[in-house]
């Protein structure tokens, strides 16, 4: 085993300080083939691995997830029990459970890693492609919209777990071993950031996230139109259940958007987020009450996921979009 010190590149045999310089020593793997560990081993830190492992974990956990709830239904007895999939909030529900299990897997195939992003956004394609090719009744399901929509809404949360990953297993620092020793410089302490609640808020971009939250959501069945006008007859729905589903995901990425918009180059980007869902939950239940047609269900249901998709997107919108540092140009004499 060859230890080798960062400094004087000397190589040492069973220590862990150089006794020159002072500092801990660094393996250094030697084989015969004269390459490196990662190389010759650690298959599953290849990035095709972990998107395999990280796609096997979603899948495993969105279908455990649901059989798990389906054994609950049966316990009930509720002779309506084995149907409730079908129904809109069933098929809504089991979208949460697939973006769950994204979330995970993604964090896993993206934690240490800088392509983080890139490593989840891949297992949520594949995660989708495998869910359109595994549905149930897909002669009367399988539509245009379903195989474009899963892959790119799964890849949406998939990418978000990668980011997730990222942030809380930190990829490591690119570290060079110089020719030259340099003395060495202990590193000031870094100061505590401030909290993610902390800090003035940006009302303009607030009522701007607000605006495009509630116009996704008021003008969400015109939007479906005017894709389905635009696709030429290439996008179909078929059922009056699936045109709610979609309805449903085109709100929640206008919501998704507008509290990304408002958190974004800024630092207390879930703070941001949270306005965004208080206010645009405010103004969509006046708008169902205003109508006469929202049931207590209904309305605890559009404040429970505009909030969580407003705070999830402001947190977003902050990590992807960090705040702009101004530096000082020096005065040149």
């Amino acid at each position: 085993m060859a230890m080798v010190c960062p400094r004087c590149n000397n190589s040492f045999d069973q220590r862990i300080q150089c006794p020159t310089c002072g500092v801990r020593l660094i393996y250094r793997h030697t084989s015969g083939t004269g390459r490196a560990p990662d190389e010759n081993g650690r298959w599953q830190q290849t990035p095709w691995s972990r998107i395999l492992v990280g796609l096997l974990l979603a899948q495993g956990l969105y279908y455990g997830l649901r059989h798990l709830c389906t054994a609950g239904l049966l316990v009930t007895g509720d002779p309506s029990a084995p149907n409730v999939w079908t129904t809109l909030y069933g098929l809504l529900f089991l979208q949460g459970l697939q973006a769950l299990g994204l979330l995970v897997g993604g964090a896993l195939a993206g934690a240490g890693k800088r392509q983080g992003i890139i490593y989840g956004a891949i297992v949520g394609i594949w995660n989708g492609v495998i869910s359109v090719l595994v549905m149930p009744d897909r002669s009367n399901t399988l539509t245009a919209v379903t195989i474009y929509g899963q892959p790119i809404l799964q890849m949406a949360f998939g990418a978000v777990g990668g980011l997730v990953g990222m942030l809380i297993w930190r990829p490591l620092p690119r570290l060079s071993i110089p020719g030259i020793p340099r003395p060495s410089v202990p590193l000031p302490a870094l100061p505590r950031g401030p909290s993610v609640f902390s800090g003035p808020i940006a009302w303009g971009r607030v009522l701007a996230g607000v605006a495009v939250a509630v116009g996704g959501s008021i003008w969400a069945n015109v939007i479906l139109e005017m894709v389905l006008e635009a696709s030429e007859g290439k996008l179909t729905i078929s059922s009056h259940l699936q045109a709610q589903l979609v309805t449903w995901e085109i709100t929640t990425l206008a919501i998704l958007v507008g509290s990304a918009l408002a958190g974004a180059t800024k630092a207390n980007g879930l703070k941001q987020g949270l306005c965004v869902g208080l206010g645009a939950t405010v103004v969509m239940i006046g708008i169902r009450l205003n109508n006469g047609a929202a049931s207590v269900d209904t309305l605890v249901y559009t404040a429970a996921t505009t909030l969580a998709v407003s705070l999830l997107g402001g947190w977003f919108g902050g990590s992807l979009f960090p705040p702009v540092v101004h530096r000082q140009r020096l005065a040149t004499i």
